[in-house]
């Protein structure tokens, strides 16, 4: 799937997904979404994650779905989706607050203060090093890129 983010200035970005199939979804997004996007593209590239925010796009679903409240309440949420979700936030504040001591311990606190359907997780120490400097790697192409042009990214997984 490919992943095309324009940046604007004075308007709402644009996140663009073009499937493997040739179809695509988008949407208007702000700062924080295009962060927050970014962070699941790295954490699901890393740990190869077919089933989660970017699987999910590239199997059909409408990106505003996640945006209704009924649609979110109807999808099919794999362990992935969770995982995810709990992990792209924690690595997004990493950036802010800096690096967790012990990243795994602040996660599987997290995951389970928001999940009881799915067991806890431990990454290993080099997926989360990786994580970590392939997120800041996009947030500095990002921040770099002038307003006017486009991020593109590949999800293959």
């Amino acid at each position: 799937m490919q992943i095309r983010i324009t940046k604007n200035t004075g308007k709402p970005h644009i996140l663009k997904y073009i499937r493997d199939n040739g179809t695509e979804t988008w949407m208007y997004a702000d700062d924080f979404f295009v962060r927050h996007d970014l962070s699941h593209f790295a954490l699901e590239s890393v740990l190869e994650y077919k089933t989660a925010f970017n699987g999910m796009l590239n199997s059909g679903m409408d990106i505003k779905d996640f945006e209704d409240k009924q649609k979110r309440a109807e999808l099919n949420v794999t362990a992935e989706v969770w995982y995810a979700e709990n992990m792209a936030n924690l690595f997004l504040m990493e950036i802010v607050q800096g690096d967790f001591a012990d990243f795994n311990k602040v996660q599987q606190e997290a995951f389970v203060s928001f999940n009881h359907q799915y067991p806890v997780i431990t990454l290993p120490e080099d997926k989360i090093k990786e994580t970590r400097n392939y997120l800041r790697q996009l947030l500095t192409q990002w921040k770099e890129l002038p307003s006017g042009q486009t991020l593109e990214l590949i999800f293959s997984v």
